[in-house]
């Protein structure tokens, strides 16, 4: 096997071109956000935009990552059963959106203003109604990933970045960007960006498929790990955000948004393999296929983590150039961000190897294992080193991570080859 003649790198490239564009510009978006709102109002931004993400996986509940799965195994030969997946999906994730929006607008009193100190709830209850447009252009996602059709998904997430961008500008224009505006702006901008996408539409039914008792139990076999995993994930990805907002100020939230969303930029290297890899790999079943994969998994994690290592030094002209002189607090906490970027694209391509060996509890168990840490990291780092402990967590989820991915990695695929 040769990834090159597979397609797999053409693939990679692919995906991970129309990504970095995508997030070029809306990294571009976010400077001049938080450029115009100051940090102070750019945190309570980022607290309302990482509540919007928790309430997106929520209203997700592993379903993303069983309907790849399964779409992966069967979409060369059976596009029939396909078409009912997907249908299925979509009908689940309208209940939970509906039941996340419930939830989130009774809660939101007491989480805006006990728990996040911020005046009112009604910021919190917005960014849980626009996580419908976050939803849907994930759905859209699962269909083209699934099918593997990776020129659509960099194709939708241009389009929704684009639409950032110019949207954000015009309400710069008109003196109208504050914590609101850009909250609605980036709920709704995912829904636009995956409608571009429906025409044709994708589906050849709207319906809730007759019978539907195989493809839910199938779903449910992987999604009762997933479902823990994506939950905790997001958990992992956002909960220093809302930490910071609760023990410092709104202010210290802006700087490590502005850090972490820089970092994230690293990050997306790693992400965009991870797509391919995890959809590809499923299909490999021979010793030969799974020895070449490891061996190029090595050098795939070791030049992503080696790589980002480089732009350390980069951090503070990073932060001066694009969220501006007024973040330069964040300079040390940025360069510990990209560290843990850096371990993160390293793990990619070992968990990648999980759709194979049909392990769904990994994505559990390594959810679990990065929430915990960071609650009680963050807990106990941030009230003494602020930003900075924040930071320092991160790298021990990440190292944590890692090294229980290793082990079971190769606990999964010791028994993956004798049971062939």
């Amino acid at each position: 096997m040769r990834l090159v003649r597979s397609g797999g790198l053409f693939s990679v490239l692919l995906v991970t071109g129309g990504n970095m564009f995508g997030t070029v510009i809306s990294a571009i978006a976010l400077i001049l956000f938080s450029r115009v709102m100051g940090p102070a109002e750019f945190g309570i931004f980022s607290a309302a935009f990482a509540t919007m993400q928790i309430g997106v996986r929520l209203s997700d509940l592993g379903l993303n990552t069983a309907a790849e799965r399964a779409i992966a195994r069967i979409q060369a030969n059976s596009p029939s059963q396909v078409d009912r997946y997907l249908r299925l999906v979509l009908w689940l994730k309208l209940a939970l959106i509906v039941l996340v929006i419930l939830l989130g607008w009774f809660t939101a009193p007491y989480l805006a203003m006990t728990v996040l100190h911020m005046p009112s709830p009604d910021l919190l209850r917005l960014a849980l109604i626009t996580t419908i447009g976050t939803v849907f252009f994930e759905y859209t996602n699962i269909i083209f990933q699934g099918t593997q059709r990776f020129a659509m998904v960099a194709r939708i997430t241009v389009a929704q970045a684009v639409g950032k961008l110019a949207f954000g500008l015009i309400l710069i224009w008109q003196g109208a960007l504050n914590a609101i505006s850009a909250t609605i702006l980036y709920g709704l901008m995912p829904l636009v960006g995956a409608l571009s996408a429906w025409k044709p539409s994708p589906l050849k039914h709207w319906s809730l498929p007759m019978a539907p008792q195989v493809e839910l139990r199938g779903l449910l076999k992987v999604a009762r790990w997933t479902a823990i995993a994506a939950i905790s994930a997001t958990f992992a990805d956002n909960l220093d955000i809302l930490m910071v907002q609760s023990f410092m100020s709104s202010y210290d939230t802006g700087l490590w948004a502005a850090a972490a969303r820089i970092a994230a930029f690293a990050s997306i290297i790693g992400w965009s393999s991870g797509v391919v890899l995890s959809n590809r790999v499923a299909g490999y079943g021979s010793r030969q296929h799974l020895h070449t994969y490891l061996s190029k998994s090595w050098k795939i994690a070791l030049g992503a983590f080696f790589g980002l290592l480089l732009t350390i030094p980069l951090s503070g002209l990073a932060i001066y150039l694009t969220v501006g002189p007024e973040y330069l607090a964040a300079t040390a906490s940025l360069q510990i961000l990209i560290i843990a970027a850096g371990l993160a694209a390293a793990t990619t391509p070992f968990a990648a190897l999980f759709y194979l060996f049909d392990r769904p509890q990994y994505y559990a168990y390594a959810g679990i294992l990065s929430t915990g840490i960071l609650l009680l990291g963050d807990y106990f780092t941030i009230p003494v080193w602020g930003l900075t402990g924040a930071a320092i967590t991160r790298i021990v989820v990440r190292v944590a991570v890692l090294i229980f991915t290793l082990i079971y990695t190769r606990k999964a695929y010791v028994e993956f080859i004798h049971q062939r």
